[in-house]
């Protein structure tokens, strides 16, 4: 369900562990004994988790060719990151084969996702320049009101400032870095960002432009950034905006080439959170968001070969508005950790084709968490009440065993539900068609997992199964002369997975080598239908990551993944087709000092021809050059 829930809700304990290594400043994964998404450590309890969670940092960031998140987070194992072109200009989150529905995204914390679609939840103003690590949750979650999965990013403000470069913070007060990347189909994207603290306060900020010419016909696209952090002990303050206009070539219908897609988005946060030596805490945060986006089924009236729109055509406006507060309170010793509270959020819509809509959901919940030596276990709950579809509970259990140092083992089992978007009750079209009597989906998961690390060494090991209930899916008939899709509750969705991750890190020349590979099946019975979303996921992913230094300040990173997705789509010419599987090898080459870097980033070096979308076809080979400074 879309709801707030900060990870700081119920996951406080959640561990980012890792074995010792030969040169620690090159590790990316950190232990900590626990995290929260605001970014901070939480002190008082050095316990074991029980949930494993993939991380990329800083450093790891830093090395791959990357400039946005949506690039950032196809290296993650279990991940999928289906594009609508580059540069993420419409990139849709799915985990665990799950839909992009069903995957939530926080900003240091804060729930940014969007009621209206998961097209838009990615919109976020942040550069990869400003990212402190990326937190991935894989699974349902109670707590989160996690249906397949949730993300975190934190950026580089606050506490990591400190972290990050005490001697450098604390002589001068400021860093400043940023980059210049030019490439191929007229690609342009310069960064700057300027991170400043003196004595309790800091100042994190950043702006960005992304443009390019595109790739194929009707995929040109600019994008424009704008993000502020700033805070002071325990207060916490972010404001961000983004602009972002885009060619959508058969976005939504190969029959209707020529769209476009304009899109606006700004959000303001705060947030508190207080720890007293008695074992009291306390968390509080307020939010609001807003999103504005302007649809055209054809580009400036006109179809692809010029001609004036048909007279029944008219574009979408929608503004949605997103805002809501959490209050909790935490009490914990050496044993034990029990937190509850409540939450509220508030979710409104006016559409030139959905209409208005406004609907208000109340969140309470608790939480009891145990630790004695390595086992650590926690149990809780939650009420919810929503204007529109009434009262409904999750809840869950979650046990770690760390039987010796740098082994732990885990046993979950989880509920959660999640609402239908605007979209899925009311959105219509020439090819959409919603039904206002959609339902919440329901899940059920269980999962167990296991992870070593220790000296080079790391390995990972996941399974589980899902059993979902009111599945949301858009279908349609096989037919290439039926263009409409209505969206539906399947009655029963069911999906299995496994997920395995081996690597060696930290050598002096090989910095990197990771092996990862996930299998997910979808079990449903959609009729015969075409699905858009629930049977059309990613069933292998497997990735080889190299990472490794050529010669002084020369070093390279390389990225082999293959990649098979199920179902079937309508192609440019009318035809229905299975997607192919497909080998994708980006890399990247750089010198680098403590102050510069030069990069040449290629990616689909193999050029191949796939795609993540019915009809829309991905870039193929993309090279391109960066110059980045660090101050």
């Amino acid at each position: 369900m879309r709801r707030v829930v900060l990870f700081s809700l119920m996951m406080m304990a959640l561990p980012l562990w890792a074995g010792e290594a030969a040169d620690t400043t090159d590790l990316r994964l950190r232990e900590l004994n626990e995290v929260s998404v605001t970014g901070h450590a939480d002190e008082d309890l050095a316990v074991s988790g029980y949930r494993l969670v993939a991380t990329m940092t800083q450093d790891e960031i830093r090395i791959l060719p990357v400039t946005t998140i949506a690039d950032l987070l196809q290296y993650i194992p279990g991940v999928d990151i289906r594009q609508r072109g580059a540069s993420g200009v419409q990139a849709d989150l799915s985990i665990r084969g799950g839909t992009g529905k069903q995957a939530k995204v926080f900003l240091n914390g804060i729930d940014m996702t969007d009621p209206q679609t998961e097209h838009y939840t990615m919109d976020l103003p942040i550069d990869a320049l400003l990212i402190e690590r990326i937190e991935v949750l894989q699974g349902t979650n109670y707590a989160l009101d996690a249906f397949s999965g949730a993300i975190n990013i934190v950026t580089k403000g606050g506490k990591e400032l400190v972290n990050e470069g005490v001697r450098e913070l604390a002589s001068r007060g400021v860093a400043l870095s940023g980059k210049l990347t030019a490439g191929e189909y007229g690609l342009v994207h310069p960064a700057l960002a300027v991170k400043v603290r003196k004595d309790a306060w800091y100042l994190n900020s950043a702006v960005s432009y992304n443009r390019s010419g595109g790739y194929a016909v009707n995929t040109d696209y600019q994008i424009v950034n704008a993000y502020l952090q700033a805070g002071w002990k325990d207060l916490d303050f972010q404001a961000g905006a983004q602009m972002k206009d885009a060619g959508a070539n058969c976005f939504y219908s190969t029959k209707y080439p020529n769209q476009f897609d304009a899109t606006r988005t700004a959000f303001a946060t705060a947030a508190y959170q207080h720890r007293w030596t008695s074992g009291w805490a306390i968390h509080a945060n307020a939010y609001y968001r807003a999103h504005y986006d302007r649809f055209e089924l054809f580009r400036s009236g006109k179809d692809a070969e010029g001609q004036a729109a048909p007279a029944w055509y008219a574009p979408n406006i929608h503004w949605t508005h997103t805002s809501g507060a959490h209050l909790e309170g935490a009490w914990s010793n050496t044993w034990s950790k029990t937190t509850a509270g409540v939450e509220i959020r508030d979710e409104f819509i006016r559409s030139s084709n959905m209409g208005v809509h406004n609907r208000l959901q109340l969140r309470y919940f608790a939480e009891q968490r145990f630790y004695w030596r390595g086992l650590s276990a926690a149990v809780g709950g939650a009420g919810i009440w929503n204007s529109q579809f009434g009262h409904d509970w999750t809840a869950g259990a979650n046990i770690g065993y760390e039987p010796i140092r740098g082994l732990q083992l885990f046993v979950n089992v989880n509920r959660a539900i999640r609402v239908p978007t605007f979209t899925d009750l009311y959105y219509h079209s020439a090819t959409q068609e919603a039904d206002p009597l959609t339902r919440p989906e329901k899940a059920l998961q269980l999962e167990g997992a296991i992870r070593f690390a220790r000296g080079y060494w790391y390995a990972s090991a996941a399974g589980y199964y899902r059993w979902g209930r009111d599945i949301i899916d858009w279908i349609k008939v096989p037919d290439p002369a039926v263009t409409v899709w209505r969206s539906t509750n399947n009655s029963r969705v069911n999906a299995a997975g496994a997920e395995a991750t081996v690597g060696f890190q930290g050598h002096e020349w090989i910095k990197r080598i990771e092996l990862s590979y996930a299998f997910y099946d979808v079990q449903a019975d959609a009729g015969g239908m075409l699905s858009m979303y629930v049977l059309d996921y990613l069933r292998h992913k497997a990735t080889l990551r190299i990472e490794h230094k050529i010669y002084k300040g020369f070093g390279a990173s390389w990225s082999l993944s293959f990649r098979q997705r199920e179902g079937e789509y309508t192609s440019v010419e009318g035809t229905i087709q299975h997607y192919r599987p497909v080998w994708l090898l980006d890399g990247c080459v750089y010198w680098q000092n403590p102050h510069v870097k030069i990069s040449v980033e290629a990616h689909n070096m193999a050029d191949q021809l796939y795609y993540d979308f019915s009809g829309v076809l991905q870039p193929r080979h993309w090279v391109a050059g960066t110059v980045q400074f660090m101050l």
